[in-house]
């Protein structure tokens, strides 16, 4: 699916509806991976942001590039959201150590990664990639793929 974004906010208004169909989906009972690719400042972590608010989290999420993984608890639900940032990783080879495979055999939760092609050998099958990119100042296509 191709989707055209004119603000930040429309690009909030996607990922909520997107967050919200996944959690009333079979899919959130097995857990889902997003991997989110596009350049600095494509949106990302205002996708991230509006995703894990759609969820109930109402931590304020910032990206994670210095922690490199952020667990946030979905409120009511034995379940959580983390959010991974790549950005700092040479390869999947730094990310072992980190726990990431374990985090992708957790079930019953989604894991958001920015920068996923740093580890790219270490991602699981099924996954979600949702790749922006930048049309001009305001405006981004967003491509989904599953």
């Amino acid at each position: 699916m191709i989707y055209h974004s004119n603000s930040p906010k429309e690009t909030q208004t996607l990922a909520a509806k997107m967050a919200k169909e996944m959690r009333s989906s079979r899919s959130f009972a097995s857990g889902r991976t997003i991997a989110l690719e596009g350049e600095l400042g494509a949106g990302k972590t205002t996708f991230v942001q509006a995703f894990v608010k759609a969820l109930g989290i109402t931590a304020k999420i910032k990206s994670p590039t210095f922690n490199i993984i952020k667990k946030y608890p979905i409120p009511n639900v034995p379940r959580f959201v983390y959010h991974i940032d790549c950005y700092r990783l040479k390869d999947h080879k730094e990310a072992i150590p980190l726990g990431i495979k374990d985090i992708f055999k957790e079930p019953d939760c989604f894991v958001l990664i920015e920068w996923p092609e740093r580890i790219k050998k270490i991602l699981p099958k099924k996954i979600t990639i949702i790749h922006i990119d930048h049309i001009n100042s305001n405006t981004r296509k967003i491509a989904i793929r599953t």
